[in-house]
């Protein structure tokens, strides 16, 4: 086999592993209006920041915080992020164990997210 044949075959590998690798990501909602909800606890309540690319997609949007334990989901509360992203919602002191997260349902071009999840023994 020629050096001039190797190298085609060697560029054309290269770039079907480039595409393998790109194509996955592009169905899991990566793009420029995407959005990232983040949250922490700080008592007595759970706040956190909406970030996008996308201005539009930080303000008034509806944020709700869910507690998930042996399956059962419960709503805790809701808010409506500030113009910069920001947002919280006030629990109270007396946190149950389970899994708490946050939510942001999509709008117009602006995708959801859901947060990492903070659990609590």
């Amino acid at each position: 086999m020629s050096t001039s044949r190797r190298t085609l075959i060697a560029t054309l590998a290269a770039v079907a592993l480039v595409a393998m690798l790109a194509l996955p990501s592009l169905g899991m909602g990566a793009g420029k209006n995407s959005t990232t909800i983040v949250v922490s606890l700080k008592f007595p309540a759970f706040h956190g920041k909406l970030s996008s690319p996308r201005k539009a997609c930080l303000g008034s949007r509806k944020v709700k915080m869910y507690r998930e334990r042996n399956g059962n989901k419960k709503l805790l509360g809701r808010d409506t992020s500030e113009d910069n992203g920001k947002w919280k919602i006030p629990v109270g002191k007396n946190l149950t164990s389970g899994a708490y997260y946050a939510t942001v349902a999509k709008r117009g071009k602006c995708k959801a997210d859901k947060s990492q999840v903070l659990t609590i023994d």
